[in-house]
């Protein structure tokens, strides 16, 4: 599994790195592990290394890590991190994390959902970051690079088998990130520095995970486990088709609510052309029959 974010740089109004490491861009992930792990890891990441009082905004092709930061936590908070089958919350740990560094960021932070696959440039760097770190990892060709509160729930979940876990988890590891041909996972960033910074040049990156299978072929054999294309936590899955469907059923809304607008304003243009038709009429009318009448 992997994860990674990149800032967009050229967007950033000093076109130099705002993170507190001064890169550009980084990744990381482990030996096993699922998408979702490496989603809310990149986005925790990315958090942690764009500290400040600037705006900042995460582009992410990951409906799972937006709804995780932004809606399903206040349901999970309510009920004692638990969800609707009042089991614990899968990657409690993350997200935890993840809303901690939200509220104590003097800084908004606001998330963007883009489409994966798409031509995005950013979406496309930070995902061939993650794939290449992912394979590598799998490939025990490098250490892992999570945050700690990752390995707390790859070492206390079911992808503990198996699982390589470096002697220090807080060290990045050596040529982490590898070049644009390699990478798993993905988030990209854009972040604007405090100076000069404005609310209407937001930061941005983009957020994902994707986890690889070592290759068959070769001798090395690895417990890496393939996320499943659907979440497995049915729950989970019904909560994020009702909020699309909630999206769909507000933008139709809006539609119908402009259709009726154009309608009115088109029968008021018709009222309008009749008046104007009658009056012509009437005006003709008394021009041709003046000398009968009088």
């Amino acid at each position: 599994m992997g994860w990674g974010w990149v800032e967009h740089v050229k967007e950033n109004l000093t076109g130099k790195p705002a993170s507190v490491s001064g890169r550009d861009r980084d990744c990381g992930g482990a030996s096993n592990g699922t998408n979702q792990i490496g989603e809310l890891s990149a986005v925790l990441q990315c958090l942690r290394e764009h500290p400040g009082s600037y705006p900042l905004i995460i582009e992410t092709d990951s409906q799972y890590a937006i709804n995780c930061s932004t809606k399903w936590i206040y349901g999970w908070k309510k009920n004692g991190w638990k969800n609707s089958k009042k089991e614990p919350v899968k990657n409690a740990e993350l997200i935890k994390a993840i809303d901690a560094e939200i509220r104590s960021r003097e800084g908004s932070v606001q998330f963007k959902w883009v489409k994966g696959h798409a031509g995005n440039f950013y979406n496309e760097t930070v995902d061939d970051l993650c794939r290449g770190f992912a394979q590598r990892a799998g490939k025990h060709q490098i250490d892992g690079y999570m945050p700690i509160e990752g390995w707390e729930v790859l070492i206390n979940g079911p992808y503990s088998e198996g699982l390589i876990v470096p002697h220090d988890k807080t060290v990045r590891p050596d040529n982490a990130v590898p070049g644009q041909d390699s990478s798993s996972s993905r988030i990209s960033s854009a972040t604007t520095p405090d100076s000069g910074s404005n609310s209407d040049s937001a930061p941005i990156a983009t957020a994902a995970a994707i986890t690889s299978v070592a290759n068959p072929s070769t001798s090395q054999t690895t417990t890496l486990i393939e996320q499943p294309l659907f979440n497995e936590d049915n729950a989970t899955i019904t909560e994020e088709l009702i909020t699309r469907l909630n999206m769909a059923t507000e933008r139709f809304d809006l539609a119908a609510a402009r259709l009726q607008t154009a309608s009115e304003h088109m029968d008021q243009a018709v009222a309008k052309l009749d008046e104007a038709i009658r009056r012509f009429d009437d005006v003709s009318w008394k021009n041709n029959h003046q000398s009968t009448l009088f």
